[in-house]
This record gives C-alpha cells, structure tokens and sequence, in this order.
C-alpha cells in the first residue's frame, strides 16, 4: 500500500529531557531515523529487501529547525515524506507537531546516500525503487509540497 506521508505517535517521558527539563536535540535524529525506517518498511522496503539487493541507505545530511522546546507530558506526532529521489540520493522531510494544538515544534529533513554494500560507493537508485517513490510525490497532499510548513 502506498501511503505517501507516514505519521507515528511519541509520548514524551523524563527519559528524553536534558539537563534543562526539555527534550534532548538527540532524541530528534533517533526518531527521524526511526520513522523513516518504518515508513521504507511499510512501503515494501524492509532493511532486509535492501541487504538481499546488495544496497542500502546511509544518511549524509541532517537539518532541524527547532521551532519550539518539547516537554515532558507532551505526545509528539511526526510526519515524514520523500520529497525528492535523484539518481543516488533521496531526500526525506520530517514535520514534528505538538498533539495537544497542533503547533509543528520542528522541521527536519536527511538527505540519504544509496550505496552498494560491497564497494561502498554511490549506487544508482533501481527503477522499482524509484517508481515507489515517485508515485508517492504524485499522491503528496498539497501541504506537504512545501516541506510541510504550511
């Protein structure tokens, strides 16, 4: 099933927060890794599928915008979309909101490497990959067009 935006549900607890009582930036690459990782999943592509492909993902870029601190108490939902696959490269889009209002607490996005497992050079992304993807921009809704930002 495509599902072009995936969305997964964080309850913070005191286990996230840093020495000043909000959520450790850390947490945030942890859970950008986490939801993309599922998303891949669900769409088909386990780490398992990649591995028996000879390539996988592995990150070369992050940015987050921290917008606003994330508390404990706070249940954080985050969405995550490809917005762009290339030749080698894909990026990924994250969208941090708050649940109780709805405020985005942050923005994020990686821009991932595929790699051939054997060489560890770049590996050209395979047509049936990039298919998938590119029928989840078509189906993107339009808020998220913008980076999710809207």
């Amino acid at each position: 099933m495509l599902i072009p935006v995936h969305t997964e549900e964080f309850e913070i607890g005191p286990e996230y927060l840093d020495s000043m009582h909000h959520v450790n930036n850390t947490w945030h690459v942890h859970w950008m890794q986490q939801v993309a990782i599922n998303h891949s999943a669900i769409l088909g592509w386990d780490e398992a599928r990649y591995v028996s492909r000879g390539f996988a993902w592995f990150v070369r870029q992050h940015t987050i915008n921290y917008l606003q601190q994330i508390f404990a108490g706070d249940t954080i939902l985050i969405d995550t979309w490809v917005s762009q696959m290339k030749h080698v490269t894909s990026i990924r889009q994250y969208r941090f909101r708050r649940k109780s209002d709805g405020a985005v607490v942050a923005t994020a996005q990686t821009r991932w490497g595929l790699v051939d497992l054997k060489t560890g050079k770049p590996h050209k992304v395979p047509e049936d990959l990039m298919k998938c993807f590119i029928e989840l921009g078509e189906m993107l809704p339009e808020e998220f067009q913008n980076g999710g930002r809207s």
